[in-house]
């Protein structure tokens, strides 16, 4: 994709990482809209952003999003929740669309995982877009549906599409 990059995520970042997660646009759709402590950033940092990987995405050399994975399993099954966190106060629709198809384009590289989205039913754009990247609707009758939404601590409000990579 030209002028698209992605890069990997370390350390030297740990403090823009807070700005981004703090930002409205952000906060706004997330299931945590609190902004979050510099020292409980911290901690969560050095303690469990580990097991999240998180990929930088680029366009024209200036940081638009950060795409997260965060991995888990239930009994047999390996999951993956999977998010992007804006870097911009503003963001347009071209660039969410193409940093959702970098990030899947990793996805697409594992291997008998399900992968979830959560979804706020206010956001309308993502509301109407999850279809084209091959999610479905996780149904109650689902044998996951209770375990995802009391693991990823999501309310009512907001819905869970997954699918199979």
């Amino acid at each position: 994709m030209k002028n698209f990059e992605v890069r990997e995520i370390n350390d030297s970042i740990i403090n823009k990482y807070l700005y981004y997660k703090n930002l409205f646009v952000n906060r706004k759709y997330s299931s945590h809209k609190r902004m979050i402590k510099k020292i409980d950033h911290y901690q969560w940092w050095f303690q469990k952003q580990k097991k999240r990987k998180s990929l930088l995405i680029f366009k024209e050399k200036k940081l638009i999003y950060i795409s997260t994975a965060d991995h888990f399993k239930f009994k047999n099954y390996n999951f993956v929740h999977s998010g992007l966190i804006s870097c911009l106060p503003e963001t347009n629709l071209f660039d969410l669309l193409k940093a959702i198809k970098l990030q899947n384009e990793y996805l697409n590289k594992l291997k008998k995982k399900y992968c979830f989205i959560t979804v706020d039913l206010k956001n309308k754009v993502l509301m109407q877009h999850w279809k084209y990247f091959g999610y479905s609707l996780l149904q109650r009758k689902n044998i996951f549906y209770n375990y995802v939404r009391k693991f990823l601590k999501v309310g009512k409000n907001y819905k869970i599409f997954y699918r199979k990579v």
